[in-house]
């Protein structure tokens, strides 16, 4: 069926269109927020803490690394996608979800993958390098922990944006 054409629809036809298409981004981008924030406080609260224990495995650092490979699908991954959603929200979002909150979860989202990048990625790297002592381990694993909780902090904020901006388009379909 061919699509209808924008010039014959009713005013109030396309924007219930392009809310609608709007509404669907919002819905995906945010299940990729939740899920990656999830994911991350997982990792930083159960995980990094069990690696202490960990530390004096002789094999460590081929743990870690398998440990890592086996993570990408399930939080960089999402994190890099509900970013590029964020980004197409700033154009296709709902009418009734203000631009400003969609920019400030999207800056939030800037400040956890700096922090990941410049900081938490390095950890990590030497986490994986062969030749580190239990001691060494633990104080690497002990830094990771702090990073974390930098990157706890913006992305709940994010997180806690989504749900305001899912409530915002919910609230304005019902009017």
């Amino acid at each position: 069926m061919p699509s209808p054409n924008p010039e014959t629809l009713s005013p109030r036809h396309s924007i219930v269109d392009r809310d609608s298409r709007g509404a669907a981004l919002l819905c995906g981008t945010a299940a990729l927020i939740l899920i990656s924030t999830g994911a991350g406080m997982l990792e930083g609260h159960a995980i990094y803490q069990s690696w202490r224990d960990l530390a004096g495995f002789a094999d460590f650092a081929s743990y870690h690394s398998d440990y890592g490979r086996a993570l990408l699908p399930f939080l960089p991954l999402p994190l890099v996608l509900a970013t590029l959603g964020n980004i197409w929200l700033l154009r296709r979002r709902p009418d009734s979800v203000p631009r400003g909150l969609v920019l400030a979860t999207l800056l939030g989202q800037v400040v956890v993958l700096l922090v990941t990048a410049t900081l938490a990625l390095p950890i990590q790297i030497q986490l994986g390098t062969p030749g580190n002592s239990p001691e060494e381990i633990v104080a690497l694993v002990d830094r990771l922990i702090v990073v974390g909780y930098l990157r706890e902090l913006p992305g709940l904020a994010v997180a806690a944006g989504f749900i305001v901006m899912l409530y915002l388009a919910v609230r304005g379909r019902a009017r």
